[in-house]
């Protein structure tokens, strides 16, 4: 799912072939190139779905062997470890230190079995490509423990460098004794990377949270280069032009800076907004698919949101290069009522929060100005447009003819009481209605806000609302749903499922079974049929929510992160992963595979249909967008990645 971009965590590429690049995202999953970043492809999941792939190495020996470093946030702390694929990163398995959350990795030049990894609990080595290790740290150090980055000494693989959240560490015996090497360094610095100048390994350059650092005696003492605002100071990337020893590149967060006399003097040559997270300099053709056959250089910056940028004239110009890499975390999506392939999305790592497709998602868009700093958490196709729920509170409409987004909606002083089908609510006042909105449901005329602060309806296409009494004062509703003329409303909320069928004048509690952990969202299906997503599995009741059933067969007893009802379709997507449909109302599933198009190791977090078309639209956790056709005619479909269009 476009648009092109995401967050780049690392970026590898293959010393025998350095056309063949690899970037590491936040998520886990591992994109490759072929030609030095032009196009990429998504290869495989190195760890978990929620792991950062820290570190990428490629064995100069063996293009198809590539190791990842990754570390991940647990219930219980950290987590991680490194994985191997012998299939240039296809497929992964765990190579070892598993449930360590692993933040940098090095292979030493010289003795290339050698594996060194630093993790939050402590330094380990691999003496034979990662099938074992052990710890040459020790374990329980009050200050030998959070480690962040590694840098091995060319000649000899027993001299390591180690950065930690603290300052420097090293070791010249392969951890058999470690000395502090910080003198010069600003106390409490975190210590993000290190780099030895190809020149003289007695130089290293260390880019910490308080600035840039130059040793010249292997460590010893420090130097801080100045040259940078403060602003900028915290550089987690440094890299050396090979063909230009000289020429120093650091990546920040606030841009790239570039040194072309060892880090003496410093010039910005990025836009302050990019944060650098890696940087990759490759001695290939500038222009392969201009067919330029003159050697030049290529600059790749890993950033957060923009994805990946390119620059072949020494940094001076960056372009994207984003092409196959569509890595957006979508957080809401609305499909057009009245144009077909006509979809927005909110996005949660990209420039712009709110785009638009006309195309079904070949193509995107920005959508609109005017929420400044406001996030959206949700959005919405009314009868009259989109509308977004944004993250303070509140509801903001888009406004085609000016392209802008508008603040709208408020609230009368008064709490209506009963009566909410009373052509005229009473008001004496109106304050700004900035209830924090979950859902919202369209009727003809009325539309309904599910929210933090209770049950919200509007008559006047969202100009003004007013409190519709249902359970408790100021009940939190988690989701709503209508019927087209109001009359019948079913809303959830964290103490369980209130059904009104007279427009919320009146309303009856309904539960389901005892251990199936609360309702988290309903939906209609035809008649009196509801489906209850509950945190324990998918409920159904053919008798309008009197008797409740749990459904099974072949569907797994957890909870949902999507439904989708449509006539011969029930569509699940669950929070384990993995797509499952049913053809006969819920009474068996079928759990949709590679043969579909449906990639097993993601989470599909939205689901939705087009009516006219019979369209089925599925975003995934890996930021595709996937379209099926055929999802209406039987219970496994033929899915189509718009990504790879």
């Amino acid at each position: 799912m476009g648009p092109l971009g995401g967050d780049v965590r690392s970026l590898a590429a293959d010393p025998s072939h350095p056309e063949r690049v690899y970037l590491g995202t936040t998520d886990g999953y591992v994109f490759g190139s072929h030609d030095a970043g032009n196009i990429w492809e998504r290869l495989g999941l190195a760890g978990s779905i929620n792991a950062v792939v820290t570190a990428i190495v490629v064995d100069p020996r063996d293009s198809g062997i590539v190791f990842a470093a990754s570390w991940t946030r647990e219930k219980n702390g950290e987590g991680g470890g490194v994985s191997i694929s012998g299939d240039g990163g296809r497929t992964w398995h765990e190579s070892g230190l598993v449930g360590h959350a692993v933040r940098a990795l090095a292979q030493a030049p010289s003795e290339p079995n050698r594996l060194v990894a630093g993790a939050l609990d402590g330094i380990f080595v691999s003496h034979d490509l990662g099938r074992s290790w052990e710890r040459i740290s020790p374990a329980g150090d009050s200050e030998l423990r959070n480690f962040d980055s590694l840098a091995i000494d060319p000649q000899n693989p027993a001299i390591i460098y180690a950065g930690t959240f603290h300052l420097a560490w090293k070791t010249t015996d392969e951890g058999k004794h470690w000395q502090p090497i910080h003198g010069g360094m600003l106390d409490d610095s975190d210590v993000l990377s290190l780099t030895m100048d190809a020149r003289n390994p007695q130089r290293i350059f260390a880019g910490a949270c308080s600035g840039i650092y130059r040793s010249d005696h292997a460590g010893l003492s420090w130097k801080k280069l100045e040259g940078m605002p403060d602003s900028s100071r915290r550089t987690p990337v440094i890299r050396q032009d090979l063909s230009d020893p000289a020429v120093l590149y650091a990546g920040t967060t606030k841009g790239l800076w570039k040194s072309k006399d060892d880090g003496a003097t410093w010039r910005r040559v990025s836009s302050d907004e990019w944060s650098v997270n890696a940087i990759l300099i490759e001695p290939i053709l500038a222009n392969q698919e201009a067919g330029a056959s003159a050697s030049g250089e290529r600059v790749l910056l890993g950033t957060e949101m923009q994805g990946v940028l390119a620059s072949d004239d020494g940094g001076e110009h960056f372009e994207p290069a984003n092409a196959g890499f569509r890595h957006r975390h979508v957080v809401s999506m609305a499909m057009d009522r009245d144009r077909t392939g006509h979809m927005t999305a909110v996005l949660g790592n990209a420039p712009e929060t709110l785009v638009e497709t006309e195309n079904g998602g070949r193509s995107w868009s920005a959508l609109g100005k005017g929420l400044n700093s406001n996030g959206v958490r949700k959005i919405y196709s009314s009868p009259n447009g989109w509308w977004a729920a944004l993250d303070s509170g509140g509801l903001a409409r888009f406004d085609p003819g000016q392209s802008v987004w508008v603040r709208v909606g408020t609230i009368s002083e008064n709490k209506m009481l009963a009566g909410v089908n009373s052509a005229n609510p009473p008001a004496r006042g109106k304050l700004a209605f900035e209830a924090s909105v979950n859902d919202i449901a369209f009727g003809d005329r009325e539309w309904f806000a599910a929210t933090e602060e209770g049950l919200f309806m509007t008559r006047d296409s969202g100009v003004t609302w007013f409190a519709v009494p249902a359970g408790a004062a100021g009940l939190p509703i988690r989701s709503v749903r209508v019927s087209a003329d109001a009359q019948r409303l079913r809303i959830v909320s964290a103490a369980g499922m209130l059904f009104s069928d007279d427009a919320g004048v009146s309303w009856e509690w309904h539960d389901l079974p005892p251990g199936s952990g609360d309702a988290l969202r309903l939906e209609w299906a035809v008649n009196n049929t509801l489906l209850a997503a509950a945190r324990n599995g998918l409920y159904v009741s053919r008798d309008g929510g009197a008797n409740w059933r749990k459904l099974q067969q072949g569907l797994p007893a957890v909870a949902a992160d999507d439904l989708l009802i449509r006539p011969g379709l029930w569509l699940v997507s669950l929070q384990t992963g993995g797509l499952f449909a049913s053809r006969d109302a819920g009474a068996n599933w079928l759990r949709l595979s590679e043969a579909d198009g449906i990639a097993q190791d993601l989470e599909f977090p939205i689901l939705m249909s087009e009516n006219e078309t019979g369209l089925v639209y599925v975003s995934s956790s890996a930021g595709e967008l996937y379209e099926s056709d055929q999802l209406g005619d039987s219970a496994a479909g033929n899915g189509t990645v718009l990504a790879g269009k």
